[in-house]
């Protein structure tokens, strides 16, 4: 008899009663295991999370920093250059440029030349109105013009050269047409030294072409069309040069027309020869500060400047300013004097005399020069004093200076203007 316990056939319930203790194990085992897996994958990745994304603070910090300045070349020796690329554009608004490279204002004499000098463009006028770009992400272009926009390498900038001034440019334009149109250049000349749109350096300059223009429309035997101050004259039976300037009535020397026709013998003048006459009245005009006389022809504002010469004046400041004329038979050729300091005389022909071979007598004619008698025109010995104070108030020249003044220089109709 088999009992059963001992029989290969279980109940269900002796069965799920053997086997249910394995199985519970393994059935724990898989949960568990599971479970780790599933919490260690969200661990994972909360700290690959936590540790991928900066904190606000150090976010901060990184948004401050400015951008790396570009490395320096290295030194060569010479003259270093930093160039940038063909297709990098600098330019657009103020934070458009990068820390490193501050944007660099237009300085004012710079604004005010170009607005003097620039005429009104429209195309610079419409770039000036459309919209900047904003800044380009990082290897882009910088502050890269908008539609329509100008590059901004035609702006203003501190690498750019600054524009010359108003002045300087009606000059340049004066001096290049002295040439081609040496009428109308000295009238250009002249309207622009009578002014004071012109920086002292500007004004010599201008002077040299007031002496290389009249050089030939003055002083030379040539006659230009367009010229209304001077004539040609041909030479008639019984014809002087002392007779031609009365008859003709030049207000100048008759030495003047001497010197411009090249005449070497004044009696040798031939019946049909061509010579030049000038016509209209000479005055000069004193300018103190500048240590020049400058001489003219015409009158009022039609007037042209004929010449520029270096001078010298009286000492601490003593020659007086106004208008003058010449003092009727004061103009003199190799003069006696005597110093009225000293009492010293010198007579003519003296190569010791100060005042030199020339002397143009000077009479005041406004109510606080009209005392002043003593004062005039002269030339020197000592040349060095040109451009200096060292007279007794007289106005110096240099030899050659005064002589040709002197021949322009007439009564009753020339004057001379003396001012500061």
């Amino acid at each position: 008899m088999v009992l059963a316990s001992q029989s290969s056939r279980q109940s269900p319930r002796s069965r799920f009663m053997s086997n249910s203790s394995p199985r519970r194990s393994r059935l724990r085992v898989v949960i568990l295991l599971a479970g780790l897996a599933v919490v260690g994958t969200v661990i994972y990745f909360a700290w690959k999370a936590w540790s991928s994304e900066p904190s606000k603070e150090s976010a901060v910090k990184m948004a401050e920093r400015p951008a790396p300045a570009p490395a320096a070349p290295a030194a060569t020796g010479g003259e270093v250059t930093i160039e940038l690329p063909s297709d990098q554009v600098i330019g657009g608004g103020a934070d458009s440029k990068p820390a490193s490279m501050p944007a660099t204002p237009t300085t004012p004499a710079t604004a005010v030349a170009a607005a003097q000098t620039q005429p009104a463009n429209d195309a610079t006028t419409e770039a000036a109105k459309a919209p900047t770009a904003p800044a380009a992400p990082a290897g882009g272009v910088i502050g890269a013009p908008a539609a329509n926009q100008q590059p901004a390498s035609n702006a203003a900038g501190a690498g750019a050269p600054a524009m010359p001034a108003a002045g300087t440019m009606a000059l340049d334009e004066a001096i290049a047409m002295v040439d081609r149109d040496p009428v109308r250049a000295r009238a250009q000349l002249t309207r622009l030294l009578e002014g004071s749109a012109l920086s002292t350096g500007d004004r010599m300059r201008g002077y040299d072409a007031i002496n290389k223009v009249n050089a030939v429309l003055v002083f030379s035997n040539r006659v230009v069309n367009g010229d209304p101050y001077s004539l040609g004259y041909k030479i008639e039976p019984g014809d002087s040069l002392a007779r031609i300037a009365k008859a003709q009535k030049l207000d100048c020397d008759w030495r003047l027309v001497q010197r411009i026709n090249g005449i070497s013998n004044p009696n040798g003048l031939k019946v049909g020869q061509s010579v030049k006459l000038p016509r209209g009245a000479f005055h000069g005009e004193v300018r103190k500060s500048e240590y020049r006389l400058n001489m003219y022809m015409g009158e009022g504002p039609d007037r042209v400047m004929i010449a520029s010469y270096p001078i010298g004046l009286g000492e601490l400041n003593t020659t007086p300013t106004g208008a003058f004329i010449v003092r009727p038979k004061s103009k003199l050729i190799d003069p006696e004097w005597r110093n009225p300091r000293t009492g010293e005389f010198f007579q003519s022909n003296d190569p010791k005399n100060p005042i030199g071979e020339r002397w143009i007598g000077l009479k005041g004619i406004e109510p606080h020069n009209k005392g002043f008698e003593g004062y005039g025109i002269h030339g020197t010995i000592d040349l060095e004093s040109i451009g200096q104070q060292k007279s007794m108030g007289c106005v110096r020249m240099r030899p050659l200076d005064v002589e040709m003044v002197y021949e322009m220089l007439t009564e009753p109709n020339a004057t001379v203007t003396i001012a500061p």
